[in-house]
C-alpha cells in the first residue's frame, strides 16, 4: 500500500510539475533564438563558480551576513536533496539507504553513517537559518526586500520540510529505542547506530518520548506522509512565482554571458527588408526578446540587490530593474497563450509605454552595476538597448534631446556638429609636431592614439589628450593620431538604440584603420575603449586597445616614465563604468594615482567593481536629468564622505560630470578633478630622480 500510494502522489505532483515548467518552455521556445551552448567548459566554470559557489551573494560586504545565509539554506537543501531520495524510496525497498552505493551501513569508513550525521546537522542549520530569514523580513524589513505572502509561505514550507523530518526521525527512534517497534517500511535497518550519528534528532527523541507509543507511532506515520506532501506541494508552487528562481537559476547561470565581461550589444542586420517590415529590429514585442532574456525574467530573485547599486534607483529615478523584471514576467505570463499559439503576443498592451514606461527604459545609464551584483547572473542592460533600438528605428520615439545629437553624428561625425575639419585643432597647442596618418606608415607606429570626440572637441578633455601625448612623448613612443579620419566610435549612438548610425561610423572607422594597418590602440576615453576592443570585431576589426592609464602604467613599469608623489592632500579615484565594469580594469589607474599623490590615496564607499556611475553612460551624456536628484552630485557627496580634496578620473564622461556635480556643490574652491594622465604629467620627476617603489 505504501508503494501504490506514492506512486500515486509522485504521478499527480510530476505531472501538475511537468505542465508548469512545459508551459513556460514553450514560451521560450516562441522567443527569439540566441546561442548559448558554446564554450561549454568555461560555462561550467561559471555554474560552479557562481551557482553553487554562490560568489557574488558572499562577494558583497554590506551584503555578507545576508548572503551567508542564502549561501547555508541552498547548500542544506543541496544535501537534503540525497535524504528526499532515500525517504521517498522507502516507501517502495525498506531501508532504501542500503541499497545507495556507499551509504549502507556497511560502507568504507563509515560514510553511510557520516552522511545521518551530515543532513541531521544540515537540518538544524537550515531551521537556524529560516528563522533569521524571517527576522531579516518581519523585524529588520531592509528597503530592498518586499514583505509579500509568497516569500512567507515558501520560507514555512521550507520550515515544513525540516521539522516533518526531525520529528520524523525522533519518533522512529523512539519507537525502536523505547518499544522494539519494527518500522521495516520507514527507515534503515540499523537503528541504533544511526540514532548515535543523528545527535540533534535524538535529543528531539528525549524530548517526545514522555509522548508515550501512541503519539511516537503517529509521529512516524503522520510525520513521514507530511514530509512527502510538503515537498510535492513545494515542487509545485516553486514554478508559478519569484521563487521559480529555484529550479531556473543554475541553467541561467550556465548559459550567462561569456562576454568580456559582457557580451556586446547583437548587431542588427540592417540589410533584412523583412525585418523592417515586421518591425524586427530591436525589440518592439515581448516575444522577440531571446529565450535567454525570457529565463533571466523568470530566474529574478527580487531581492532588491540592483536596487542598491542602481544609480537611477538610489538618485529617485523610475527604472528599477526589480520592478523591471517583474513586470516583464506578469506581461509574459498575461500573453503566454497567445504567443505559444500564434507565435506573438496579443495588441492589448504596449511592451514600451504601457508595460514598460518610457522615462523609465530611457532613465538606464548603462553602468551595469545591476549585473555586476545579481546573484543569478541576471543581463538587464542588453534587453534594455533593444528596447531601444526599437523606439529609435522603428517608431522614431527617443528622447527630443538626441535629435541634434544624432544630427551632428550624421553630419561632423560629432555629437556637437562641430566641423569635422577642427578634429586635430587640440594638437596644435603642443610643443611639437603630432604625425597625422594618412596612409600606411613605412617606418614602425607604436600606437595610434585615438583622441575620441571628447579629447577632439571638448576643452576640458582636449587638456587631457594633450597630457596624454606629451607623456607618449616624453618616453620616446612612436605614435599618430588619425585627425579628421577618425570619427566617434558610435558609442552613443548604440547605447541610444541608433544601431543604423552605430555601424554607419563603425564601419567607417574600421575601413580606415584596417586600410592603415593599425594594429595597437591607446585612447583615453573608456567608451572609445569597449567599442574598439569588444565591439567592432563584429565589423571584422580587430585591434590591441589600451586605455590610456594602462599603457601609461606599462611605461612607468618600463623605467620609460619616471614619478615623483606631487599631488597634495586627500585624492580617491572614480572608476569608470566602462573601464571597470565593462573591461575589468581596475589596478592600472589607481597604480598612477598612488605613484603621484603624497599621501596614500582613499577609497570611496563604492569603488571598484561596485563604483557608482557619474551619470553619462548609455548616451544620458546628451539627455536632460529632469527626475530626482543628479547622479553626479551624488558621486560628489561619496567623494566630499572621504575627505577627498582631488577626484581622479580615467573618462573624459566622468570629468565633465563630476567636474559640474562639484561646481553644483559649491566646492569648486576646495576639490579639483583631474584625469591620471593629467596627474602623472605634473608628478614626472627631474632627470636624476629614483622611480617610485610601487
Amino acid at each position: 500500500m505504501q508503494a501504490e500510494l506514492m506512486t500515486l502522489a509522485l504521478v499527480a505532483a510530476l505531472a501538475v510539475f511537468a505542465y508548469s515548467v512545459g508551459t513556460k518552455v514553450r514560451l521560450f521556445a516562441r522567443m527569439a533564438p540566441e546561442n548559448r551552448i558554446d564554450r561549454p567548459w568555461r560555462r561550467l566554470g561559471l555554474l560552479f563558480r557562481i551557482g553553487l559557489g554562490q560568489s557574488k551573494l558572499v562577494a558583497r560586504r554590506k551584503e555578507r551576513s545576508a548572503g551567508a545565509m542564502h549561501f547555508f539554506i541552498f547548500w542544506g537543501f543541496m544535501v537534503l536533496a540525497l535524504r528526499e531520495i532515500i525517504l521517498f524510496g522507502n516507501a517502495y525497498h525498506p531501508g532504501f539507504q542500503e541499497l545507495l552505493p556507499l551509504l549502507g551501513s556497511d560502507s568504507p569508513l563509515g560514510l553511510g553513517f557520516l552522511y545521518t550525521f551530515l543532513y541531521d546537522l544540515t537540518e538544524v542549520v537550515v531551521l537556524a537559518m529560516v528563522a533569521i530569514a524571517v527576522y531579516r523580513r518581519l523585524v529588520i524589513r531592509p528597503r530592498r526586500l518586499d514583505l509579500n505572502v509568497e516569500g512567507l509561505v515558501i520560507l514555512g514550507l521550507i520550515l515544513g520540510v525540516v521539522v516533518t523530518d526531525l520529528f520524523y526521525d525522533a519518533a522512529k527512534f523512539n519507537l525502536v529505542a523505547l518499544w522494539g517497534q519494527d518500522l521495516h517500511l520507514l527507515h534503515s535497518p540499523v537503528f541504533g547506530a544511526e540514532r548515535t550519528w543523528a545527535p540533534f534528532a535524538s535529543l528531539l527523541a528525549t524530548g517526545i518520548a514522555p509522548w508515550g507509543h501512541a503519539i511516537n507511532a503517529g509521529l512516524v506515520e503522520f510525520g513521514y506522509w507530511l514530509h512527502v506532501g510538503v515537498i510535492l506541494v513545494f515542487l509545485n508552487l516553486l514554478p508559478l512565482g519569484k521563487h521559480a528562481h529555484v529550479i531556473s537559476a543554475l541553467p541561467n547561470v550556465f548559459f550567462g554571458s561569456l562576454g568580456y565581461p559582457h557580451t556586446p550589444a547583437a548587431l542588427l542586420d540592417l540589410e533584412d527588408e523583412k525585418a523592417w517590415e515586421n518591425e524586427a529590429l530591436g525589440v518592439t514585442r515581448v516575444e522577440q526578446l531571446t529565450w535567454k532574456q525570457g529565463l533571466d525574467v523568470y530566474t529574478c530573485t527580487e531581492c532588491g540587490r540592483c536596487y542598491d547599486i542602481c544609480p537611477t534607483y538610489v538618485t529617485k529615478k523610475p527604472l528599477a530593474l526589480k520592478w523591471m523584471n517583474d513586470a516583464l514576467r506578469h506581461y509574459l505570463e498575461e500573453e503566454a497563450d497567445h504567443i505559444i499559439a500564434t507565435g506573438r503576443s496579443s495588441d492589448a498592451r504596449q511592451l514600451v509605454g504601457d508595460v514598460i514606461r518610457h522615462d523609465t527604459l530611457w532613465s538606464c545609464t548603462t553602468c551595469r552595476a545591476c549585473e555586476e551584483v545579481c546573484p543569478v547572473s541576471i543581463e538587464h542592460v542588453p534587453r534594455i538597448i533593444a528596447m531601444r533600438q526599437a523606439q529609435t528605428l522603428m517608431q522614431e520615439q527617443y528622447p527630443k534631446e538626441l535629435t541634434p545629437t544624432f544630427r551632428g553624428l550624421e553630419q561632423n561625425a560629432n555629437p556637437w556638429n562641430i566641423g569635422y575639419d577642427k578634429r586635430a585643432d587640440w594638437a596644435a597647442e603642443l610643443d611639437f609636431e603630432v604625425p597625422i596618418l594618412t596612409e600606411p606608415p613605412t617606418e614602425a607606429v607604436d600606437v595610434l592614439m585615438w583622441v575620441g570626440c571628447m579629447g577632439s572637441f571638448d576643452k576640458r578633455s582636449q587638456k587631457v589628450a594633450q597630457a596624454t601625448a606629451r607623456l607618449l612623448q616624453q618616453a620616446g613612443v612612436s605614435f599618430a593620431i588619425l585627425g579628421t579620419a577618425e570619427k566617434c566610435s558610435g558609442d552613443l549612438a548604440r547605447r541610444s538604440g541608433n544601431e543604423m548610425l552605430y555601424q554607419a561610423l563603425a564601419r567607417e572607422n574600421v575601413e580606415t584603420l584596417n586600410g592603415l594597418g593599425v594594429q595597437h590602440v591607446v585612447t583615453q576615453c573608456p567608451h572609445c575603449l569597449n567599442a574598439l576592443k569588444n565591439e567592432y570585431p563584429q565589423l571584422e576589426g580587430r585591434y590591441e586597445v589600451f586605455h590610456h592609464s594602462q599603457y601609461i602604467a606599462r611605461l612607468v613599469d618600463e623605467g620609460r616614465l619616471t614619478l615623483a608623489p606631487s599631488v597634495e592632500g586627500t585624492v580617491t579615484f572614480h572608476d569608470p563604468c566602462y573601464l571597470g565594469r565593462y573591461n575589468r580594469e581596475y589596478d592600472a589607474p589607481r597604480k598612477l594615482v598612488g605613484a603621484t599623490a603624497k599621501e596614500a590615496p582613499v577609497e570611496m564607499r563604492r569603488s571598484r567593481n561596485e563604483s557608482f556611475c557619474c551619470g553619462a553612460g548609455g548616451a544620458r551624456m546628451w539627455m536632460e536629468e529632469n527626475i530626482g536628484r543628479r547622479v553626479n552630485e551624488e558621486r560628489v557627496r561619496q567623494a566630499v564622505e572621504v575627505g577627498a580634496t582631488t577626484i581622479a578620473v580615467g573618462c573624459p564622461f566622468c570629468m565633465t560630470m563630476i567636474d559640474d556635480g562639484v561646481r553644483q556643490s559649491g566646492r569648486d574652491d576646495e576639490i579639483k578633478v583631474k584625469d591620471v594622465a593629467e596627474l602623472v604629467l605634473e608628478s614626472l620627476a627631474k632627470p636624476g630622480t629614483e622611480p617610485v617603489q610601487h
